[in-house]
């Protein structure tokens, strides 16, 4: 025997332990998301020679901060996974930030147990271009008939045109009124835009106050403030 086959026989040995091992490859998809409730697929493919039985499928996340993973949908099972198979399994998970996340994997195999991790797969979220950063109202209290002031703080994540600024108040009485349209034609990346909005107190009682930022007619950043107008001291 040459010295050229005696590798190739020892690859094609090592490959085996190593699908033995090893008997899992999976495909996360998708790899980009928009914030917000998701299916993640996985597909879960049996590399061995073998049939795995009662395999058990959890769906894990590096930081739930960033891609919670659901109750909903955390786990998945499979009675039997032939050899060279693929299953379809479908996690349900909250995208809030790019992160990462794994599967681990439990069966059976010839009696045996098998336990597998994946490796770490990342899932990408599409950013909006543009947050609100602060929105406050300058006090937390106003007398009967001041000029109540609210104070807005626009950041763009990379250079961005076409974004509206809606300021909207809630008196007392629940008649919503729109204070501020503010149309921003453009931000540079990395960079803010303050803003000050105005509106009369004619009502005494609690004001709700609502800042909503549209990118292109759709909204991606909203935040709430709020004060107390007290009456005219006699």
């Amino acid at each position: 025997m040459t010295d050229e086959k005696k590798k190739e026989d020892r690859i094609a040995v090592d490959e085996r332990d190593q699908r033995r091992k090893y008997p899992f490859e999976a495909i996360v998809t998708p790899e980009v998301l928009e914030r917000g409730r998701h299916w993640i697929t996985v597909q879960l493919r049996n590399v061995s020679t073998e049939p795995l039985l009662d395999v058990s499928a959890t769906l894990y996340t590096s930081n739930t901060h960033d891609i919670d993973i659901l109750p909903s949908g955390s786990f998945s099972f499979v009675k039997e996974l032939r050899p060279h198979v693929t299953e379809v399994l479908n996690f349900h998970v909250f995208a809030n930030h790019t992160g990462w996340v794994y599967l681990h994997v439990r069966a059976y195999r010839d009696g045996a147990f098998v336990n597998w991790y994946s490796r770490f797969y990342e899932v990408r979220l599409t950013e909006d271009p543009a947050e609100i950063q602060t929105f406050f109202v300058n006090r937390p209290y106003w007398a009967y008939e001041e000029t109540i002031e609210t104070e807005t703080v626009v950041h763009a994540r990379r250079d961005v045109s076409d974004l509206r600024l809606e300021i909207a108040a809630t008196p007392p009485s629940k008649s919503h009124t729109l204070m501020d349209v503010i149309d921003i034609d453009f931000i540079v990346e990395d960079s803010t835009k303050r803003f000050v909005s105005e509106l009369h107190a004619s009502e005494e009682g609690v004001y709700h106050l609502t800042a909503r930022l549209f990118h292109e007619q759709k909204l991606i950043s909203s935040k709430l403030a709020s004060c107390y107008v007290t009456p005219l001291e006699e």
